[in-house]
């Protein structure tokens, strides 16, 4: 199931009040128009793609903080595992809904741990999702029994089962 396509639109007219300000779109197709002033807008969406041929990922950046009036992301948030030496993958995210350091590399740290859990199940232009695992009723029963485990797993050592019993 693939993640769903999101984006920010931008308004382009200098004349307009909500010039270069973002609006939040999920799924859109299309031409963006502003919603104030009603002329065509630009639409930057994101995107990530990874370098390298394996599936173990040891380094996540995330661009973000990005300038509507240039079209260009102004900062790069970078984390690395440096237990990995040996080949591995580097996955780049391009977001215009991030926009300060400390998300980006909340961001870059999560999809560094979703990415070398289940990276050989995405397809090549999926965006990981940083939170949530899907669980296939097309896999064999050993394969799902094996994920629900896991699943079961970690959800008893995140500590939400505790704070869900009061």
């Amino acid at each position: 199931m693939p993640r769903p396509s999101r984006g920010v639109g931008y308004c382009q007219n200098h004349g307009c009040e909500d010039y270069g300000k973002g609006v939040f779109l999920l799924n859109h197709t299309g031409v963006f128009v502003c919603p104030d002033c009603r002329e065509p807008g630009r639409v930057e969406r994101e995107a990530g793609f990874s370098q390298g041929d394996t599936d173990v990922f040891r380094e996540v950046r995330v661009e973000y903080n990005y300038d509507p009036e240039s079209g260009v992301y102004r900062d790069v948030a970078i984390v690395r595992d440096v237990s990995l030496w040996d080949s591995s993958n580097t996955y780049t995210l391009r977001s215009p809904l991030v926009r300060t350091e400390k998300r980006a590399l909340k961001v870059a740290e999560a999809l560094l741990a979703n990415l070398n859990r289940c990276a050989s199940s995405l397809e090549p232009d999926e965006i990981p999702s940083s939170s949530e695992t899907v669980l296939s009723f097309d896999d064999s029963l050993s394969e799902f029994t094996s994920k629900l485990q896991n699943l079961a797993h970690e959800w008893e050592a995140s500590g939400l089962r505790l704070s869900s019993a009061g």
